[in-house]
């Protein structure tokens, strides 16, 4: 009998010719142009060639983003014969799903033929789909006169060719339609990951050097030298570990390069294999190869391998000795994982409490401020000496800076009263406390902290002094002395080109590139804060590319590409709400609105500063919240004030006995701040949102206060009536 395995028009068009062809089928995935359709098509031709590991490999499946879990040798360059592999597991897998029930004799093991499921309706596909292509029948099982269909229909008591072709051709259907929802979600990639697993490492069970050998090879989670594993092995007294070498790279379970001295081992494997070592073997393999790694200099894996020895001590020991040269080599991500390993009871107080300090200042560096606060209130419940505690508060209060300005002044101060002036945090301390002063527009202070620091620092201590001369830069520029303030820049820039840190740099151009914005020099202004964004986003320290993009957008305000302003605007703003950071938010948003204004753009423009207004009362930023307020009279409809807010030096106006101390409390703050919101209600008097919002909402009703703007953006001033 001629097989007719395509009965439906669905099933009838097989692939176009050049479809098979790798480059076509490879962009066929990545423009997104799978339909089911498509997919029942391929799922069919990849059932009929099965019986051909080359064939499946060929196929538009043996490419899609399916096979990838079932990759586990080498996802990135997998041959051909592993995609046919992965395309034939992945038929089982989707096969297996059509069970309806637990595969009691499941693929890959005998199967009697007393098994009731042979001739069950509601089994039909499975066994089709199993018996016909992904383990066909033995000719030997044929009947007499027939093949797989007239045996199948034997087997199975399926009633006639017609019914086959159909459960055949549905079972197909079925299939794709799994795979359809597996390319959604992924639901079955562990369980096809699994499944690849055990498919793989089963052979090496008869060759036991190798999968001794690659027993050993778990030790490593990336490329590792070809001696130290052939070392390791020499001392487990393994044999013919050449030879278990060689079965093992032709056979891809390690990747070889760099001439055959590097290997390499997938991750997912490393893992399979990993846990099933004995844990003794292998705490004492990474001893072994800690101890390599430190005669090599290689300080970090070293640090790692002994963490996973539980030499814990030790592992600390090495990173903290390490830490500058880590940081040097720009190994920041490598080193601040390798940190967050530790743990209190592993270490002593004193290495718990420099582990923790050494994560604070990697997590600011890369912008992590809350990973960093936490790091630095768990060093400080072990800081029992006060320069110690010193130590911890100035990075607590630099930490502040940005979102609280008064919290940051109380931490320096703590900071101040511990610290000694001969230890070397105490000049970084008064350097750190003189930026804020300045921010805060408090010139003397900063002056004095800043000469102060000055004179203490050592003369070799050129990190230091380099920043010195550029918070002296920056408060020279403030107080529109320009010449000082470049030369300077100048020198801090100078001093940090010759230490080499990268960060430093960038915050030296950053600072030149706000004094040329102040001279007017807009080109060499754009430059220097471009060049200090590069090296931010290098380092991924999101906090300061905002800066940078900021102070960007504001240079080509300033001249006059206003398009170009909003476009860096824009994008500072999107990266401050996406990493939470609110200053800089605020800024942008005033930017924004100024912008807007000048633009034409008056709807626009009154959005922003709605929206930063808000933001700037809700955080407390009074400079910020105080400039919102003088845009608001430079542009007619920013705020949409009948009058401007109340002059916070009049004198307070007596308040009505009769409303509630909310309410009092409330026309109070529009007196003090000349607004209110219900957030500073709720700031101030402790009440839910609800309540504050009600009772402003009373106070406009009742004519004591005015609204002003609508949603988010909704603040209240006084009213013309005033207060009785």
């Amino acid at each position: 009998m001629q097989e007719s395995e395509l009965q439906s028009p669905e099933l009838k068009t097989g692939l176009p010719a050049d479809e098979t062809h790798q480059d076509s089928v490879e962009a066929t995935w990545a423009s997104d142009q799978v339909t089911q359709a498509s997919l029942v098509r391929w799922v069919n031709l990849a059932f009929k060639h099965c019986h051909s590991i080359l064939s499946l490999s060929r196929l538009s499946l043996a490419n899609s983003p399916l096979i990838v879990p079932a990759l586990v040798l080498d996802p990135v360059s997998p041959t051909a014969d592993e995609r046919g592999r992965a395309v034939r597991l992945l038929l089982r897998w989707a096969v297996t799903q059509l069970a309806p029930g637990p595969v009691q004799y499941p693929i890959d093991s005998e199967r009697p033929l007393d098994d009731p499921t042979w001739r069950d309706p509601l089994w039909w596909r499975y066994n089709i789909l199993r018996h016909r292509y992904l383990e066909p029948l033995h000719p030997d099982e044929f009947i007499d006169g027939g093949r797989f269909t007239e045996t199948l229909l034997a087997l199975t008591g399926i009633p006639s060719p017609d019914t086959f072709f159909q459960e055949r051709n549905r079972g197909v259907r079925e299939v794709a339609e799994r795979l359809w929802q597996q390319l959604a979600d992924g639901a079955g990639n562990r369980a096809l990951q699994e499944m690849a697993l055990d498919d793989t490492y089963r052979p090496l069970r008869a060759h036991p050097t190798a999968q001794a050998l690659l027993g050993i090879a778990s030790t490593f989670d990336d490329v590792f030298p070809r001696r130290l594993l052939l070392s390791l092995a020499a001392e487990e007294r393994l044999t013919d570990a050449e030879a278990g070498l060689g079965y093992l790279s032709t056979r891809r379970f390690l990747l070889s390069g760099d001439e055959g001295a590097s290997l390499w081992i997938s991750p997912v494997l490393r893992a399979y294999v990993y846990s099933h070592q004995p844990r003794r073997e292998q705490q004492r393999r990474h001893r072994q190869v800690a101890r390599d790694y430190e005669q090599q200099g290689d300080a970090l894996s070293a640090a790692q391998h002994r963490q996973l020895a539980g030499e814990w001590p030790r592992a600390a020991e090495i990173l903290l000795s390490a830490s500058e040269a880590l940081v040097n080599e720009l190994q920041f991500d490598e080193l601040r994982e390798a940190l967050g390993q530790f743990r209190a009871e592993t270490l002593s107080a004193g290495q718990w409490r420099e582990i923790q300090i050494l994560l604070a200042d990697l997590c600011a560096r890369a912008g992590q401020r809350e990973e960093a606060l936490l790091a630095c209130r768990r060093a400080l419940k072990d800081a029992e000496d006060p320069a110690e505690q010193a130590r911890v508060y100035r990075r607590m209060g630099k930490l502040y800076e940005m979102h609280n300005q008064m919290h940051a002044l109380t931490y320096y101060q703590q900071a101040a009263e511990r610290f000694t002036a001969s230890e070397p945090e105490f000049v970084q301390m008064l350097k750190d406390r003189a930026w804020l002063y300045i921010m805060r527009k408090e010139w003397d202070k900063a002056e004095r902290d800043l000469n102060l620091a000055l004179e203490q620092a050592p003369a070799d201590a050129v990190e230091d002094r380099a920043d010195i001369y550029d918070a002296l830069a920056s408060l020279h520029r403030h107080q529109q002395r320009y010449d000082v303030a470049l030369t300077q820049a100048q020198r801090a820039l100078s001093l940090r080109e010759e230490s080499g840190d990268l960060l430093r740099i960038a915050k030296g151009l950053g600072n030149l590139g706000l004094l040329y914005q102040a001279m007017q020099d807009h080109v060499h202004a754009i430059a220097a804060h471009q060049e200090a964004m590069t090296v931010y986003q290098r380092l991924g320290n999101q906090e300061l590319t905002a800066s940078a993009l900021l102070n960007i957008g504001m240079a080509f305000h300033l001249d006059g590409r206003l398009q170009d302003a909003v476009q860096h605007y824009q994008q500072c703003l999107t990266l401050c709400q996406e990493i939470g950071y609110p200053l800089v938010e605020v800024k942008a948003r005033s930017n924004l609105a100024e912008v807007f204004a000048e633009l034409g753009q008056t709807v626009t423009a009154r959005r922003h500063w709605q929206a930063g207004y808000a933001l700037s009362l809700q955080a407390g930023f009074e400079d910020q919240t105080s400039y919102f307020v003088q845009l608001s009279r430079r542009f007619d409809g920013l705020a949409e004030l009948t009058e401007p807010p109340a002059d916070t030096e009049d004198t307070p106006t007596p308040l009505p006995a009769s409303l509630s101390a909310e309410s009092q409390a409330a026309l109070l703050l529009a007196e003090r701040q000349g607004q209110v919101t219900p957030r500073t209600l709720m700031d101030e008097t402790g009440v839910s949102k609800a309540t504050a919002t009600r009772r402003l909402a009373e106070l406009a009703d009742s004519g004591f206060l005015a609204r002003v703007g609508q949603g988010r953006g909704t603040y209240y001033v006084l009213s013309e009536r005033r207060l009785p």
